[in-house]
This record gives structure tokens, C-alpha cells and sequence, in this order.
């Protein structure tokens, strides 16, 4: 079917209710969505060791609110026109926030779909009252979380080198925890070889029916994952009394993929300075939470971040940024080692290491060298602006793609010092963390 068949076929999703329970130590949420009258999804979510301390009544609407950050994952098999939320109450100055992340962070899917989202009455939330029957709703507003003491801070680790940098800077000047979504064994490591014991583990399951109707020729495609995982630490934070997120969003996240309908489509829309100031405001306006987001490393670029990576050797042999070892289907993961050398992020890394710690460790890191294979030619290409569609994932800018593949080629990059010698200003950035930043990465 069409997308037009199918929100004609499907003109609501239902954000139905969810339900949560303690199972020994753990926290185990269960979310309902449905598009009726045929589809009815339960997404799973268990917080592993969730403080016995920590009431998860006091935190119902930052559970809601991860309900929220999920419909996107399934409302895109049918892009119904209204979206009704019935698990929840959302005021009316809320819903902008939701909408714009549903059209901003959805651009790829748009795009690769040939949607057009820009059409009038494209996309209708609407919040209904909750109803006893219908699950658990909201019983309870938060209190009103104060700033801690001991300024806590709660860093989400993804297994790659931007996290790695993030915890390393901050665990000397802060109680830090780490916080790790479905984690892969490699992943696991990185805390250990880092010596921090706060790690908060937690398992996010999606509805096998829904990659059934994948295969079913439903509709598909990218969605603001990194808002998901937003909202998760939010609830992590507030239950375990930190008073700041420190996310690893970079500068180059800010570049767009391409255009379409007019808009700027950027695969990493909620890693951009742009979402990390609409979620602040979100928080203190509509969460009451006095929990700061911050994106530590916003003010350098992919390569400034990989030059003080590079001064972490001990993390080489277990970090990844690779996506394939994250898929859902086990057959699409790279098999030996945590490196395909063929996708966009394996080129990107490939690039971005090579300048600072030269092609013989980076093909011992990776098992191989990304740049000499022919079939990654077109990647290349892509990546440095010869091809006009940037790949759909978080990777370097073509500026930075450009000038790494100047100094790999011809040994010296007049456009790499000027990167490397860059800092951008991120509003969101509380001054004692910024110092930090900028006293580490002046000594490299």
C-alpha cells in the first residue's frame, strides 16, 4: 500500500496506556500503542536494579513521557494523520514540542518514503482524558527535583569514542554515573576499564509484530532515537537524584543529509543544539525538573573529539562505533570482531582516526582498513560532498571528510588545522563544564 492507502486505512494511533511492576530488583514498563482496528503493539522496557529506594509512582508522567519518546517507532508503519494519546494528559503549550519532534525528527523517514509532510493538517495530536479503564494514565505529578549537592551527573554510554571522552573528562571532577541501553559485551567493558560502578542497565524491547509488518511492506525507515534515549535518562536521573545529563552530542551533528520540501533533513535532528535546547526548556516548563541536559562535547567537531580519544589507547580494543552490532536481526552483525569496514560509520571512524594515530593502528583496531576497500568508494564520496546526499548516519561533516582525506593523501590539511583550531559556543553548557572541556582538549 501506499502511504496515502495506508493513513486512509489507518487514520488514528493510539498511545493506549502502560503498566508497570517491580520483578525482584528490577522495573519492568510495558507500553501500548494500536493502530486500529488491526494493529495492537506492546513495547517492553525492564530497568535492571532500579533503586529500592526510588518510588516509580513519584515518576509515572517521566514514564509517560518515555511512552511519548516511542510512538514514532510505531506509529511510522502506517503515518496516521491523528495521533491520540490516551495514556496521559498532555496541556496544550506541550503538544508543539511533540509535534515538531514528530516532522523534524522523522525527516529521513519522510524523505526515503517520498512523504510529504508539509501538506495542511499533515499530523494532529490530540490528548484525551485518561480513563481508569484504560491502564495506568497518570496518578501522580513529580515533585519537583532541586539541583543535588554532590552535582551528580548521569552520562549515556553508547559504546563509542564520543561517550568514552565524555566519562573520561568528567569522572575526575564529578560522582559520576553511566547509564547503557541494551548493551553489547564490549560495551560492558567500557565502564569497568573507566573504574566506575554506578551503572544503570537498561533493556528496551520493541514488538516482534512490528518487524513482521517490515516485512509485510509497511512503511519504514529512521526515527529520533537519540530523543528516546532522552527521555530515559531523564527518568534515570530524577530517580537516582543527579542533577545533569551529560549526552556526547557533537558539532557535527548540526549538518543536514540533504533537502527536501524545502526542509533541511538531518539524520541526527535530536542530537542537534536545536532539540537539546527545546528539551531544557521542556524540562523546566512542562517536567518541573531542575535537571540540567547538556551535550558536553557540542562545542568540537568529530575529529577535535577523536584527537583527544586518541590519547585513550586502553579503550581501543573494546569501543565500536559500527551500527551493525546494535541490530535487532543477530545474521546482520559484523561477525568476528566489532568492525563490518564497509558501512558508513565504519569509513567515517576510519577517516577520522587515521590523521591522529596512523592507517597500521586503525586497520589493528578494525581488522582491516575502510579506505582501501574499492567497494567503499561511493561512502567516500558521499562523505566528502562529491555525491550530493550525505550518508543517513552520525558521521563526520564533509568539511572534516575533506580535510582527513587531505592530510591521509598529501600529509598536511591547511582546512584540518583550521577545524581542529574551532570551538563553538553551546549555550546549554554550564561554565564549570566548559572549562573542563577546554583545558583538556588545549592540552592535546
Amino acid at each position: 500500500m501506499t502511504y496515502q492507502e495506508l493513513r486512509a486505512k489507518y487514520p488514528r494511533f493510539i498511545f493506549r496506556n502502560f503498566v508497570w511492576q517491580r520483578i525482584g530488583s528490577d522495573l519492568k514498563v510495558t507500553y501500548n500503542f494500536e493502530t486500529p482496528p488491526d494493529h495492537y503493539f506492546k513495547h517492553q522496557m525492564v530497568f535492571k536494579d532500579f533503586p529500592s529506594g526510588a518510588e516509580p509512582l513519584h515518576y509515572q508522567d517521566l514514564l509517560f513521557h518515555i511512552g511519548l519518546s516511542l510512538m514514532p517507532s510505531y506509529w511510522k508503519a502506517t503515518c496516521s494523520p491523528i495521533i491520540e494519546i490516551q495514556a496521559g494528559a498532555l496541556a496544550s503549550p506541550q503538544i508543539p514540542f511533540w509535534e515538531k519532534l514528530f516532522i523534524k525528527g522523522m525527516g529521513e523517514y519522510f524523505y526515503q518514503n517520498q512523504i510529504d509532510f508539509a501538506q495542511p493538517k499533515f499530523l494532529n495530536i490530540i490528548s484525551a482524558p485518561p480513563s481508569p479503564e484504560l491502564g495506568e494514565g497518570i496518578k501522580g505529578e513529580i515533585p519537583k527535583k532541586t539541583p543535588n549537592l554532590h552535582n551528580k551527573v548521569l552520562i549515556p554510554l553508547g559504546g563509542g569514542k564520543d561517550s568514552i571522552v565524555t566519562l573520561e573528562l568528567l569522572k575526575k571532577h564529578y560522582d559520576t554515573a553511566v547509564f547503557m541501553l541494551n548493551p553489547t559485551p564490549s560495551m560492558l567493558k567500557i565502564p569497568v576499564l573507566a573504574g566506575v560502578d554506578k551503572v544503570f542497565i537498561v533493556q528496551s524491547i520493541i514488538d516482534p509484530y512490528l518487524l513482521e509488518l517490515n516485512r509485510q511492506g509497511y512503511l519504514n525507515g529512521h526515527v529520533p532515537f537519540s530523543a528516546f534515549l532522552s527521555f530515559v535518562s531523564l527518568f534515570i536521573a530524577a530517580a537516582t537524584d543527579c542533577s545533569h545529563i551529560a549526552l556526547s552530542n557533537e558539532r557535527s551533528s548540526e549538518e543536514g543529509n540533504t533537502e527536501y520540501l524545502g526542509y533541511t533533513i538531518n539524520h541526527q535532528y535530536s542530537k542537534t543544539l536545536e532539540f537539546e535546547t527545546d528539551l531544557n526548556r521542556y524540562i523546566a516548563q512542562s517536567l518541573n525538573l531542575s535537571i540540567t541536559y547538556l551535550s558536553f562535547l557540542r562545542p568540537l567537531y568529530e575529529l577535535q573529539i577523536t584527537k583527544l580519544f586518541s590519547l585513550y589507547p586502553l579503550y581501543f580494543p573494546v569501543f565500536t562505533s559500527c551500527n551493525r552490532n546494535f541490530m535487532i536481526d543477530p545474521a546482520r552483525h559484523p561477525g568476528k570482531g566489532l568492525w563490518c569496514r564497509k558501512c558508513p560509520k565504519c569509513v567515517s571512524l576510519s577517516l577520522l582516526l587515521t590523521p591522529f594515530i596512523g592507517k597500521k593502528k586503525v586497520m589493528e583496531i578494525m581488522g582491516g582498513y575502510p579506505l582501501d576497500l574499492p567497494i567503499n568508494q561511493v561512502t567516500i564520496n558521499k562523505l566528502t560532498g562529491k555525491l550530493p546526499v550525505k550518508p543517513f548516519e552520525c558521521v563526520l561533516t564533509r568539511a572534516e571528510a575533506q580535510a582527513a582525506l587531505e592530510i591521509i593523501q598529501f600529509g598536511q590539511s591547511d582546512q584540518l588545522d583550521q577545524l581542529l583550531s574551532s570551538y563553538f559556543h553551546n549555550p546549554n553548557l554550564p561554565f564549570e563544564f566548559e572549562d573542563i572541556l577546554k583545558a583538556n582538549y588545549a592540552g592535546t
